[in-house]
């Protein structure tokens, strides 16, 4: 009996997986460093660029850093100036019709900016084959609106147009200010 529920548990599973491999869900994170295991000196992620100078940062009331053996990055912003929190742009296969976004998130402290979409998460932009970029409006992206002591996972789907070769997720710094804190980001392709 115990052998035939084990069996029968292990068949379910398999066609779980070969369901979803058959509809191209193939759980591949294509974005490096999602888990922020691995960073620079000074305690800024590894694989993502274009953070604000840390002076800029400082004068701003801002600090951007992994959590040392903990491995989430930290937003905490008292100030509403705009800083710049990293991003990574990733290419695209062409195969690619859409992408599944999703991030873990909790904040303390939170409060918006004058815009409704001034709150910290993730925002994307998609990247043309002329290198330009498309920005994807603000009702779609990854925002935290409210305190969490306990991580919240935001995710959505993202239809690739045809003319996109690539995605550029970054952390949204503009307006907000308190404390957020980010883990297990991921962008995976859905053929």
């Amino acid at each position: 009996m115990k052998k035939s529920m084990l069996l029968s548990a292990a068949l379910i599973a398999a066609t779980c997986v070969l369901s979803q491999q058959a509809q191209g869900f193939e759980s591949v994170n294509l974005l490096k460093n999602g888990d922020f295991t691995e960073q620079y000196e000074g305690g800024l992620p590894a694989d993502w660029t274009g953070f604000s100078h840390p002076c800029y940062l400082q004068r701003i009331q801002s600090t951007v850093t992994v959590v040392p053996d903990q491995h989430f990055l930290r937003f905490t912003r008292k100030e509403t100036q705009a800083g710049e929190y990293g991003h990574q742009t990733i290419a695209l296969p062409s195969s690619v019709e859409s992408v599944y976004v999703s991030l873990r998130a909790r904040g303390r402290e939170l409060a918006s900016g004058d815009d409704w979409w001034q709150w910290p998460g993730l925002t994307y932009s998609w990247v043309l084959a002329d290198g330009e970029e498309t920005p994807i409006g603000p009702g779609r992206w990854l925002l935290l609106q409210s305190d969490s002591e306990s991580w919240v996972t935001l995710e959505t789907v993202l239809e690739k147009p045809q003319n996109a070769t690539g995605i550029r997720v970054a952390f949204q710094g503009i307006g907000w200010t308190g404390e957020a804190d980010f883990d297990q980001v991921t962008v995976e392709p859905l053929e």
